[in-house]
């Protein structure tokens, strides 16, 4: 007697599939050939597979050819019924996961790579297709091939899931009693879930059957999704509504009706008493209908509801949830949680919390796919799969300030519009980083001949805006040549540098001159004085507080900006126990913000400045010492400032020198010569500084103390002052020349021709 348990999988492939298998199976016995290799061979051809194999950004034609090769050159390759035998489990995974009716020729086609066939990974390695690629490229062809109706939404694939039973438009939850007061204010989501308006859930597998044990159990079945704005907490809400229409849940929620309250309009001009009437009303209609799971979105607002003598909707609705005569559910975000929900001893003891997560990258992936399908017919184009996995991975990477697959779609989308105004058919993985680096405004794609070569010269350009330090200019240029090249170490920042030597001297400079080269302006640059965080407490100002109430400078900032250059003034002024965040940033580019947010510094420059072991740089200079000689002692001495374990996590502690009269005079004449620049284009006016001008200001703005910070004072007393008189006054007109000279030690401007 047959084992009822066992599935033949045989029985589920489809008549096309099944004579291409035979077929196959023919010329392997006959020529002695690779079983997988001849599946292969005949499925390749198919259409809808040359069309996934193109969104690999593989040519179909050239991957017919080798496949035709390596049939003639590889022998039969383990044994043939063991490969047809796995690759029939498989592909019956393949479908169901994607609600086939049966096996389809794309589903043995992905399957093939899990077999025996040695001959079949070859091929796949040849044109490096990773198989969990293939799969969701595949995936575009079975659901676009699959349906006679592209859905308007995404939405609309949940009633693609394996497994849906045929029922009626009308659930039996609405054969209950009614509850006029709750539909007055509130949303019927199993409405939605029945129309297909809601209901398609990809990821979030692990919090969706907890929350559903959660609502399924005798006592406490009330729950709060935690979240940030855009992970998906209301889409696991809406799954569970599709589901119950479905009956595909426990016993306890069948035939129920998932209903979100509107608590906006609950407290709408309702006074206390009649906001409490309002909601005393509802629950009674809840109790008495039997079949109702309540839903409040952002369910914080219940706490902020109340006047100052007043009860909130809180206090009044917490003791009825409490009572366990139904399920509950709610969603916050973790800045609010922590605000009103966590130090309320009534609300956590009403609910449970699940954290919900952005989705992971293979989530998005595969969520993307489902959306290109709905793209494509908008747009008339194929959009390839490389597209989608590099929106997902420049989005992961650069924009943070919406979790995915929200950021990934939004520059797949920007990409079409840009496509779409050139006309273009197939939107690949180029076009998504030429938005991305429009968006960012800094380089991702591979550099160029044009960019390589101004990498490779990267010291010339520093030294346009910044005097010597030659040291300090070829390591950083180093670490950026590392970083284009693809070269540079995996987690942590691009580069994390120690920044040390006397005042004035251009650590400074040269942190703004490697903002605006990198990242394409110096407002891309996000600058912390340590100096004011010397006390413990100043961590909550860093990162953030626990309950939301204090923003963390350094967190939101990167947050932010994730890609940025961070400086870090005065470091050694900060707290012992502020400095220690910053083992874990050096180390692995992260940190965890107050509300448990993740901080993600591996985009970011991080430069930390210090004028720690000042004297002992100028004293050792002054004897004729060089830097690289006196480097490994400064490094030791630094270890009284900063513990050694901080110290060894930076890419490199790069010393400054400080300036000498040569080194001073040349940045007065570049400081002048922007000064000449702005004159010229804001009054077209032609300013000329002789010698005898620039050797006064270049000593008036150097002090040996300060170096060369008192020389924007210099140039603004000395240059712009009188210069401005003069044009104010009429002596200097526009479209004039001006000349500088000293006259009883003093600049005086004249107009040329005077």
């Amino acid at each position: 007697m047959p084992d009822s348990g066992r599935i033949n999988a045989a029985d589920y492939f489809l008549p096309k599939t099944k004579e291409i298998i035979y077929s196959a199976a023919q010329s392997s016995n006959t020529d002695k050939t690779d079983i997988g290799l001849e599946i292969i061979k005949r499925t390749a051809a198919l259409r809808g597979i040359r069309k996934a194999i193109t969104r690999l950004g593989i040519s179909p034609n050239e991957f017919e050819q080798k496949v035709s090769d390596l049939v003639q050159k590889s022998p039969i390759g383990g044994r043939p019924d063991a490969i047809l035998s796995e690759m029939a489990v498989q592909a019956m995974h393949s479908a169901v996961k994607s609600g086939e009716e049966g096996i389809t020729n794309a589903d043995v086609f992905f399957a093939l790579h899990k077999t025996g066939s040695e001959a079949v990974k070859r091929l796949f390695s040849v044109f490096n297709i990773d198989p969990e690629d293939l799969g969701k490229a595949l995936l575009f062809e079975k659901m676009s091939e699959g349906m006679k109706r592209i859905p308007k939404t995404t939405a609309g694939f949940a009633h693609r899931f394996f497994g849906d039973k045929k029922r009626s438009s009308l659930n039996r939850a609405w054969t209950s009693r009614p509850t006029p007061t709750l539909d007055m204010f509130s949303t019927d989501v199993s409405g939605a879930a029945v129309l297909g308006q809601a209901g398609f859930l990809v990821g979030h597998t692990e919090e969706y059957e907890r929350m559903v044990d959660i609502l399924s159990r005798p006592t406490k079945p009330n729950v709060i999704l935690s979240g940030d704005p855009g992970v998906g907490k209301s889409t696991i809400v809406e799954h569970l509504a599709y589901r119950m229409a479905k009956d595909r849940v426990p016993g306890s929620l069948f035939d129920k009706r998932l209903v979100a309250l509107d608590v906006g309009a609950l407290s709408s001009g309702a006074d206390q008493a009649e906001l409490q009437s309002r909601i005393n009303i509802i629950f009674s209609e809840i109790r008495a209908a039997g079949n109702i799971v309540l839903y409040i979105p952002e369910i914080h607002n219940l706490s902020r509801t109340s006047g100052e003598f007043f009860l909130s909707a809180a206090n009044i609705m917490l003791p009825l949830i409490s009572a366990d005569d139904f399920p509950t559910i709610g969603t916050t975000y973790p800045q609010e949680f922590r605000r009103f929900i966590e130090r309320d001893s009534a609300f956590m003891g009403a609910f449970e919390v699940i954290q919900v997560d952005e989705l992971t990258e293979s989530e998005a992936e595969e969520y993307l796919v489902y959306e290109s399908i709905i793209l494509e017919k908008s747009w008339r184009t194929t959009i390839s799969f490389e597209a989608i996995k590099k929106a997902v991975y420049l989005a992961k990477k650069y924009f943070h300030q919406r979790p995915l697959p929200s950021s990934a779609e939004d520059i797949l989308k920007e990409a079409l519009t840009e496509m779409g105004r050139r006309g273009d058919k197939l939107l690949d993985a180029e076009d998504i980083i030429t938005i991305a680096e429009r968006k960012v405004n800094v380089p991702i794609h591979q550099a160029g001949a044009e960019e390589a070569k101004s990498l490779l010269n990267l010291e010339d350009k520093i030294h346009e805006k910044l005097i010597d330090q030659n040291e300090a200019v070829s390591a950083v240029s180093r670490s950026l040549r590392e970083y284009r090249s693809g070269l540079s170490r995996q987690g942590g920042p691009i580069a994390s540098f120690l920044f040390v030597g006397p005042t004035g001297v251009g650590k400074t400079e040269l942190a703004k001159s490697l903002a605006r080269l990198q990242f394409g302006s110096e407002e891309m640059m996000v600058r912390l004085d340590m100096s004011e965080y010397q006390e413990k407490d100043s961590i909550s100002r860093l990162i953030g507080s626990a309950d939301g109430r204090i923003y963390g400078n350094l967190s939101e900032a990167v947050l932010e900006k994730p890609y940025s250059l961070v400086l870090l003034d005065e470091f050694e002024k900060a707290n012992a126990d502020v400095l220690n965040l910053f083992l874990q940033v050096f180390d692995d580019g992260r940190l965890t913000d107050g509300l448990g947010r993740f901080v993600d510094f591996q985009n970011t420059i991080i430069i930390s400045t210090s004028n720690a072991q000042s004297d002992f740089i100028k004293s050792s200079l002054e004897e004729g010492k060089k830097i690289d000689e006196i480097s490994t002692e400064i490094k030791k001495r630094l270890t009284e400032q900063f513990r050694p374990e901080l110290l060894n996590r930076f890419s490199e502690v790069i010393v400054f020198k400080t300036l000498s009269e040569e080194d001073i005079l040349a940045i007065t004449k570049l400081q002048m010569k922007g000064v000449a620049a702005i004159l010229a284009e804001n009054q077209g006016i032609d300013v000329e500084f002789d010698d005898a001008t620039v050797a006064l200001v270049a000593k008036e703005g150097y002090d040996p103390v300060f170096g060369a910070r008192p020389l924007r004072a210099a140039i603004s007393k000395l240059i712009k002052d009188p210069l401005s008189e003069k044009i104010l006054s009429g002596e200097i007109t526009r479209g004039s020349k001006a000349i500088s000279s000293i006259e009883n030690g003093k600049v005086q401007f004249t107009e040329a021709g005077e």
